[in-house]
């Protein structure tokens, strides 16, 4: 029966040849070649790339978007807190 829990481990179970080739190496060798592309893109685009970095920042940081996080982060925290002094005082 075959291992379960690591992705990375060795895939004995295959015979030999071309189909001894895992998936898991399948998958890093064009996720690899993907990343290689992706990085000679933007460095070939690199200040098309920077300004549609800073223009998507600007519109993102210019509407209520960061204000509301801030708003949905502190309300999680009271709730958590919350939460957890009812559930220690009712422990003792």
């Amino acid at each position: 029966m075959r291992r379960a829990g690591n992705i990375f481990e060795q895939e004995s179970y295959r015979g030999a040849g071309i189909r001894a080739v895992s998936g898991v190496t399948l998958t890093m060798i064009v996720c690899s070649v993907l990343s290689v592309l992706a990085a000679i893109g933007i460095i070939a685009n690199f200040g098309a790339v920077t300004a549609r970095i800073a223009i998507f920042m600007a519109n993102t940081l210019s509407s209520g978007f960061p204000i509301l996080v801030v708003v949905i982060a502190a309300v999680y925290f009271v709730v958590r807190l919350k939460w957890k002094l009812r559930r220690s005082f009712w422990g003792w």
